[in-house]
């Protein structure tokens, strides 16, 4: 005969597995009418809470925190919520209790990282959006806490990490572009500052080969990237623009436009976003699985919690080709 387990009281109550945990726990902000769905699957499906777990788990919360730095959502650009909403999803299949902190350099100057853990009794990490200047960011190694990066490759093996292959993607468009007749490729770059961005135009440099690098930064900002390309003085001498992100690749095609000259220069961004697809002309991109970023951080970190063992990943990417890039 099967098992009974939390994760079938969840299904037949129709609640998560964390709220069905919470409630043979003892928590307080259950609502009534969660606790008698519960109550109710359990005696149905004849489930019995183990003693000696239910003792474990009320001796301690486990918290586990997603800390975002420097969010900026704009229309049609949802990879911080889709990171926000990933980490949710995933923690929430577990018997740990998610906590949200949006972050900036203020706040981080403020009160530490270290501060934050005691003072919420954090069970560990998962943290987005560091540039490598911030305080967070020098306080990562000695931080006595499981943490998981994603897009933060740190070299302290201590500290995990989960992100596409930044730097293998860059190479790979930056190829392919040449190997498609492209030979003066200018790279519009993010921050000099955020390890993402040192990644991706590593990769960029490497794939150039013998060719030489041109190189912007516009801060992942589509009005930087637009005011760049407006003001460049002479454009005709590339015959591609790589672009950090896609946010910064539609505000290099509006200024391409109304310079008249997208027919000359192809467009290349990375993420690519929900807007990548309906611009004009459609975006080629390189595209990140946040599905399957999110689901790897939470499984890590509870992994570093509960075993002491640090993974690194590279998840999978996908170059979209499309209207404004054939390569």
């Amino acid at each position: 005969m099967k098992k009974i387990t939390i994760k079938d009281v969840a299904k037949a109550a129709g609640v998560s597995i964390s709220a069905v945990s919470r409630v043979f726990n003892g928590y307080e902000d259950i609502s009534e009418e969660t606790q008698k769905k519960v109550f109710a699957a359990a005696e149905k499906l004849e489930y019995t809470p183990n003693s000696a777990a239910r003792h474990l788990s009320t001796k301690k919360k486990k918290i586990i925190a997603l800390v975002l730095n420097e969010i900026n959502v704009t229309r049609g650009v949802a990879m911080p919520l889709e990171i926000l909403g990933g980490v949710i999803d995933s923690v929430d299949q577990t018997d740990y209790e998610f906590m949200f902190i949006p972050t900036d350099r203020k706040k981080q100057e403020k009160k530490s990282l270290l501060q934050l853990a005691r003072e919420y009794d954090i069970s560990g990490i998962i943290i987005q959006g560091l540039r490598t200047s911030d305080p967070y960011y020098r306080e990562l190694s000695a931080l006595p806490l499981p943490i998981v990066g994603i897009d933060l490759a740190l070299d302290d093996l201590n500290i995990g990490s989960v992100a596409v292959d930044n730097y293998g993607a860059s190479i790979e468009v930056t190829e392919r572009l040449i190997h498609a007749g492209y030979k003066k490729i200018l790279f519009v770059n993010g921050s000099k500052e955020a390890v993402v961005s040192q990644t991706r135009e590593a990769g960029y440099r490497k794939g150039l080969g013998q060719y030489k690098p041109y190189v912007l930064y516009a801060d992942y900002q589509e009005q930087k990237a637009f005011d760049l390309i407006c003001e460049y003085p002479d454009l005709t001498q590339f015959d591609a623009i790589y672009a950090a992100s896609d946010l910064m690749a539609i505000g290099i095609i509006k200024a391409l436009i109304q310079r008249q000259m997208m027919n000359e220069i192809a467009v290349v961004g990375f993420d690519d976003i929900t807007l990548a697809s309906y611009i004009t002309p459609t975006l080629s991109t390189v595209r990140q699985n946040i599905s399957e970023i999110t689901k790897n951080a939470v499984s890590d970190v509870i992994e570093q919690i509960e075993e002491g063992r640090v993974r690194k990943r590279l998840v999978p990417y996908e170059i979209i080709v499309r209207e404004s890039a054939q390569f």
